[in-house]
C-alpha cells in the first residue's frame, strides 16, 4: 500500500483525492455513484454526514470519507451461520 508522510493511503483516499475540500452535492453524488436526488435524500436522513446551513448543504470531504471508511464491512474468517 502506498503512503505519504508514513502513513498509509487508501483506495478511499485516492478516491476522494481529486475533489475540493466542501463538496457540492452533484460532486458527492458523483463520487458516491448515484444521483443526485439519491445524494440529497441520504444528506437529509443523515446517512451521509452533512451541514444544512439555510436551504444550502456543507459537506466536508473528509467527513464523507472518514464516515465511509469506519463502516467499511470486513471479511470474517468464519463462515458465516445459516
Amino acid at each position: 500500500m502506498e503512503s505519504i508522510g508514513g502513513y498509509p493511503v487508501s483506495r478511499l483516499d485516492d478516491l476522494f483525492a481529486p475533489y475540493p475540500e466542501h463538496l457540492t452535492v452533484e460532486q458527492l453524488a458523483e463520487v458516491l455513484g448515484v444521483t443526485k436526488l439519491t445524494a440529497y435524500r441520504w444528506l437529509q436522513r443523515g446517512i451521509v454526514p452533512g451541514y444544512k446551513v439555510d436551504r444550502a448543504w456543507l459537506i466536508l470531504r473528509d467527513e464523507v470519507r472518514d464516515h465511509l471508511a469506519a463502516g467499511r464491512n470486513t471479511t470474517s474468517k468464519q463462515a458465516p451461520s445459516d
